[in-house]
């Protein structure tokens, strides 16, 4: 292969994006497509994990220690 070659297949490839973001743009959201693929995440998720899906013990963790260092900025306060 020639640079000559490849530089010509990557601006093609760039010419290409550019076109299919138009078209994108110009088309407008998917809705439809946006909510068939949140609903798969969905069964996905009821699939792998069961429902309701089981809590995140980090992110509990941090709610706990977030909510204890607003407890303390409102006790510093004097706000109850």
């Amino acid at each position: 292969m020639h640079p000559e070659d490849l530089l010509r297949w990557v601006e093609s490839r760039r010419a290409a994006e550019q076109r299919e973001k138009l078209e994108a743009r110009q088309a407008g959201p998917d809705t439809s497509g946006a909510i068939r693929s949140a609903l798969a995440l969905v069964a996905l998720t009821k699939h792998l994990h069961g429902w309701p899906v089981p809590q995140d013990p980090t992110t509990l963790r941090q709610d706990a220690q977030a909510r204890e260092q607003w407890d303390r900025v409102r006790a510093y306060f004097g706000k109850p």
